[in-house]
């Protein structure tokens, strides 16, 4: 016996539809408004200019690679240092760094780049099936300042399809596909290469023509991951890292140095310090590579040490519990506070490679003014935050030491300016070094 076919009535199925597509627009607006949302920012007094990375590759010009660069100049001859946070949007604490150096940045002999949002097209989205929250706050004496929360990857409405393979460049290294998108992983880039290639590029671009002395990348990290806490310098680097981590791990906090593997390539600890050599030696080095030298370090010595000048390149970690894959629901508050029970279960088990503990908290050392014992529950934003700052001051210290034709005196908030205020105001003490738009000088005020 054959059964009638009912489908649903006609009236039903547009209601459907209608319903699907308000869910879609209310959807499209959440993505529409985290891609074109604008942070502000207040330069401090001693801004010299702001320029776009797409001064030194018009390519990028009018795409989401482009991005502000904050360019503080003492006018007096000393180092030259570039400060980039936003490498992987998805680490908050590396932006916000790149802020409150915009914006409290004072240099007395040197000149000083720096760059909050390194990956731009990154911090337009969120990471993708992650249910990740797409805005902090930070409050602030002028009311709540709000910041995005981006991706770990290049956003694919800018850069797509994936290959089924990365092949990085000029090395030839097979890499998982969805790092050809991963800015942390293009460098040294190329300039007709894929839009995070070219931003790769356009930034040792800047660091060849600007003779930059010292690069610093910052990162967060799961607590799970071996090099957590951590300075990885490039080989050159080696003496100032060791150096500022023996430092920071007696007087300030725990703190380790790695150095950069040689054969794991399209990271910036390796590739910026072998690539930012005089312009007329980048081809011939790009050769070698492709000639079957890629893993031959000792010959591509012999090119890179040709060099008049070199980098010093330093990547930190500081941990960063928002993307353990152990933790438990991703909340604002697991970002902003760093409080895991799943993570203590780790720390409990010692399977964590960074210092943590949610309950009673760790203390910090005490410096030899006496200042610091502080006690920190969990990781919270404010001493991430201040662990990248007085990792960058300790090392331009120890750097301006050693290499005294380097020197760069410059000054900026660093671990004590912000443990001190935070033992009693928490995340709200990096709000004392934002300023209001509003009532700010009109000539440093930037929204990106």
């Amino acid at each position: 016996m054959n059964k009638e076919n009912k489908s649903a009535p006609v009236w039903f199925k547009l209601i459907v539809l209608v319903l699907i597509g308000v869910m879609g627009i209310i959807a499209g607006m959440d993505f529409w408004n985290l891609r074109h949302y604008k942070e502000s920012l207040v330069a401090s007094e001693g801004l010299t200019k702001q320029i776009m990375l797409s001064d030194y590759l018009p390519s990028l010009k009018g795409t989401w690679g482009d991005t502000p660069i904050y360019v503080y100049d003492s006018g007096v001859p000393g180092g030259v240092a570039l400060l980039m946070g936003g490498t992987h949007p998805y680490e908050p604490a590396t932006m916000m760094a790149g802020y409150i150096l915009a914006e409290n940045m004072k240099v007395e002999k040197g000149k000083v780049f720096v760059v909050p949002v390194a990956n731009r097209s990154a911090n337009t989205l969120g990471m993708l099936g992650n249910a990740y929250p797409m805005f902090y706050t930070i409050d602030t004496a002028f009311g709540p300042k709000q910041y995005k929360i981006g991706d770990r990857n290049t956003n694919p409405l800018d850069q797509w399809p994936d290959p089924f393979t990365y092949v990085h460049y000029p090395s030839g290294q097979n890499l998982t596909y969805q790092d050809m998108r991963n800015f942390n992983r293009t460098w040294p880039g190329r300039a007709d290469g894929t839009l995070t290639e070219r931003i790769s590029y356009a930034f040792m671009e800047l660091m060849r023509k600007e003779k930059v002395d010292i690069y610093f990348d910052y990162h967060e990290a799961s607590l799970m991951y071996p090099v957590v806490d951590t300075y990885v310098a490039h080989n050159f680097a080696d003496d100032i890292s060791m150096l500022a981590y023996m430092t920071l791990d007696t007087y300030k906090f725990p703190m380790k140095a790695e150095a950069s593997p040689k054969k794991l390539r399209g990271l910036s600890h390796r590739e910026v310090g072998d690539y930012a050599i005089d312009e007329e030696l980048v081809p011939e080095l790009v050769k070698l590579e492709m000639s079957g030298y890629a893993y031959d370090y000792d010959k591509k010595l012999e090119v890179i040490n040709k060099s008049s000048h070199h980098t010093f390149v330093l990547l930190m970690e500081t941990l960063e519990p928002f993307i353990e894959r152990v933790a438990g629901r991703v909340t604002v508050d697991l970002l902003m506070e760093g409080n895991d029970e799943f993570i203590q279960t780790a720390a409990d088990k010692k399977l964590l490679f960074a210092r943590y503990d949610s309950r009673e908290g760790i203390t910090m050392p005490i410096d030899e003014d006496g200042r610091g014992g502080y006690v920190v529950k969990g990781a919270p934003m404010y001493y991430r935050v201040a662990r990248h700052l007085e990792g960058t001051k300790e090392a331009i210290k120890q750097m301006s030491m050693l290499y005294p034709d380097k020197e760069l005196v410059l000054d900026f908030p660093g671990f004590h300016d912000i443990m001190e205020p935070a033992t009693t105001k928490g995340n709200a003490a990096l709000g004392d070094f934002l300023h209001d738009p509003a009532t700010s000088d009109p000539s440093r005020v930037f929204y990106q």
